[in-house]
């Protein structure tokens, strides 16, 4: 508690893809050890399914039916950045739920659920 004797205010909270109680917020090290050397698969609404690669040595890949991007990964609180030549460096915001992965696309808003293979 403060000195003054007041509550510290609570931490902001960032927009969550849902709001089902059962996701939390990862935080860098349970996200990493959540994803790095998993394969996920994730279908987009307008149907393109994609498998995305993340590997320990922190470079990743998704694989779509006509084309694949690849970089680098990290992981942020709430978010996992990559950095490739077709994005270049941006952050989206994920959850972890059961062993599933919740992925908020920047281009759109649209959730992917990408799922552990």
């Amino acid at each position: 508690m403060p000195a003054n004797g007041a509550a510290s205010a609570a931490a902001p909270q960032s927009p969550r893809p849902g709001a089902a109680s059962c996701r939390r917020d990862p935080r860098s090290r349970e996200f990493t050890g959540f994803i790095k050397d998993k394969t996920f698969l994730g279908t987009r609404q307008d149907g393109l399914t994609a498998q995305f690669n993340y590997r320990g040595d922190g470079k990743f890949d998704v694989i779509f039916p006509q084309a694949k991007e690849f970089g680098t990964w990290r992981t942020e609180d709430g978010n996992l950045c990559v950095d490739d030549p077709v994005n270049g460096k941006t952050c989206n915001q994920v959850r972890i739920v059961g062993e599933n992965l919740l992925y908020r696309r920047n281009r759109n808003g649209e959730v992917l659920t990408l799922k552990v293979q």
